[in-house]
């Protein structure tokens, strides 16, 4: 039963939260099964957020279970999307944020640059 317009509803302030903290358009995406939010970036590279590890991927808006937000990036042969970033907070921006710390280059985590 597709559940995306509840979902989108029931979203509507981390489906706002990720637009502006990414500057994208971010929806809910339905992938087998497994409802998440999603924004998606250059060159095939996109995020996803859930904040259950149930089968339909998001719980209740309010639920206390940690949000997870994982980066991909398409492989060039075809084949399933390579995970880059994999990060869990209890807020869907902490959550954000750290995976966005995933993705720099070593030196500007430090601070070097």
């Amino acid at each position: 039963m597709p559940r995306r317009p509840e979902f989108t509803e029931r979203y509507v302030d981390a489906l706002q939260a990720l637009a502006v903290a990414t500057g994208r358009t971010a929806r809910v995406t339905n992938a087998n099964g497994q409802y998440a939010l999603r924004v998606d970036f250059e060159f095939g590279r996109y995020l996803t957020a859930t904040n259950t590890d149930a089968v339909t991927g998001l719980a209740d808006a309010d639920a206390a279970e940690p949000w997870r937000v994982r980066v991909f990036d398409p492989v060039a042969d075809d084949g399933p999307p390579h995970m880059v970033a994999d990060q869990s907070g209890t807020w869907l921006i902490d959550a954000y944020d750290a995976a966005v710390v995933d993705l720099l280059p070593p030196a500007e985590v430090r601070g070097e640059l």
